[in-house]
């Protein structure tokens, strides 16, 4: 603690007016330290003095919840609440020394890893944390940042609670607020314009300016912290009028000096409680599972296996990584279908950037002509059967199963095949030439006409000409 002397010592809490209460033991107080801070739980430690039965109760049959209460003006008021997570006793004759330490209960949002996604770009910021913290019944929250549609995807992975609600309020700039005084989890999410009335302008006080590379982008007022300490207990996040600037409680520590709690308090202008987005380095580079739902252009609506919503008002759409897709439409246009699985490929941390890629799911025994058993095979192929493969000697087109091919291949050989008709038709001539052999075959009959009237005819035994003029040689 940075030491401001010179404080009157009216309404000052002593160790007297201080009682620790765990279940149903109450206990004097003979050390305390207390630290708060922005995006940090609130953190307690305690010392308090206790017989043998205290002692044990404490240690075996007490549960874990804490409260540090002090005595002003006739009433009871909460200094510090929250979960006790370490103890240690020490024994000093028939007196034990129970050293304890304590978090606000928001670390329930922080202990365990979830994986979730948000798709739902029509729900608003309040929303969503509401929705949040519903997981949790009986927290207390009040909301300061834009209620506005949150307009991008939002994944929780492999983070908690805590850690992407963090994250989640950066993209406004905003931080996340402990309310150490209440029971149970109560949280500010960005600062709160309500303003405690104080007469802290006859108080010692330091100031200081951080000027250190990451604060480069900050202006004067966001590198200014006052330093300033009083009797008066106020939560962090508190808005007061100091030297005629609204300042807000950023950082707090408190502690005993001289018998007496002393409260030192880190005040900021507001620009200097911004913070920059930031983004969850775990996702970059993982894919997660989903199915497509709808398709637009070259963009895919997913069910993703982690989904945390079950509908959706305005759901997001991904770019999907298409085969020699380009901005003005042409190549390949190769989408999946309404259905077909896909993985939502996140390449960097930053969630927005993620696409989706093609994916294979299951196991089978592929046949050798397919590329599935054959990686040197190559081929497309239509959900109604349409085909171009990429055979071993060259090109095959096929149309659904068996019913009509074009084979080319390296060996300059070309072969058409199909189960009713091939029709060749030209504008103006048709021409077939070969330096060997023609071989035209039918099985029952062959016709070669003109629009004149001309006609050739064979059948099994017999040629029939017709025309004007037949010539014969």
């Amino acid at each position: 603690m940075v030491e401001v002397n010179n404080l009157s010592h009216v309404d000052a809490i002593t160790y007297e007016s201080l009682r620790l209460i765990l279940g149903d033991i109450m206990a004097p107080v003979v050390d305390l330290e207390i630290q708060e801070s922005p995006n940090q739980h609130g953190k307690l430690s305690v010392t308090i003095i206790a017989e043998e039965p205290v002692k044990d109760y404490i240690l075996y049959e007490g549960n874990n919840d804490i409260a540090v209460l002090y005595m002003q003006n006739g009433a009871m008021k909460a200094l510090f609440q929250g979960i006790l997570i370490n103890m240690r006793v020490m024994a000093a004759g028939e007196v034990y020394y129970v050293f304890m330490e304590v978090i606000t209960a928001s670390y329930l949002l922080d202990y365990q890893v979830h994986n979730g996604s948000f798709q739902d770009i029509g729900m608003t910021s309040h929303q969503m944390i509401k929705l949040i913290m519903n997981l949790f019944p009986g927290s207390q929250m009040l909301i300061s940042i834009p209620d506005q549609p949150v307009g991008m995807i939002a994944v929780m992975y492999q983070e908690t609670v805590w850690d992407f609600l963090k994250r989640f309020l950066s993209r406004y700039g905003a931080y996340l607020y402990v309310d150490s005084t209440k029971k149970g989890i109560c949280l500010c999410f960005g600062l709160q314009d309500t303003k405690e009335s104080v007469s802290w302008d006859h108080l010692p006080y330091v100031i200081k300016r951080d000027i250190a590379p990451k604060d480069v982008e900050k202006q004067l007022k966001g590198q200014l912290v006052y330093c300033v300490e009083s009797y008066d207990v106020l939560p962090l996040g508190t808005q007061v009028l100091f030297h005629g600037k609204e300042l807000y409680i950023g950082t707090i520590y408190r502690g005993f000096r001289n018998g007496l709690l002393v409260n030192q308090y880190h005040l900021y202008f507001k620009e200097g409680l911004r913070i920059k987005t930031y983004y969850n380095p775990n996702i970059s580079g993982i894919s997660v599972k989903g199915v497509v739902t709808n398709i637009m252009r070259n963009q895919v609506q997913v069910r993703l296996q982690i989904d945390a919503l079950k509908s959706y008002q305005n759901q997001y759409f991904y770019p999907y990584s298409s085969v020699a897709a380009s901005p003005d439409g042409g190549g390949w246009y190769c989408m999946p279908k309404p259905g077909d699985p896909v993985r939502i490929f996140f390449p960097v941390s930053d969630e927005s950037k993620g696409y989706a890629i093609s994916s294979v799911q299951g196991e089978s025994s592929p046949a050798s002509d397919s590329p599935m058993g054959n990686p040197d095979l190559k081929d497309i192929t239509t959900p109604d059967g349409k085909t171009v493969k990429f055979i071993e000697n060259g090109i095959l087109l096929s149309v659904g199963e068996g019913n009509g091919s074009v084979t080319l291949t390296n060996d300059g050989k070309a072969e058409f095949n199909t189960k009713e008709s091939i029709i060749i038709g030209a504008g103006e001539e048709i021409k077939i030439t070969t330096d060997g052999e023609l071989t035209l075959s039918a099985g029952t009959q062959a016709t070669f006409t003109s629009e004149a009237g001309s006609s050739i005819n064979l059948t099994d035994d017999t040629i029939e000409a017709n025309a004007s003029i037949i010539w014969n040689n």
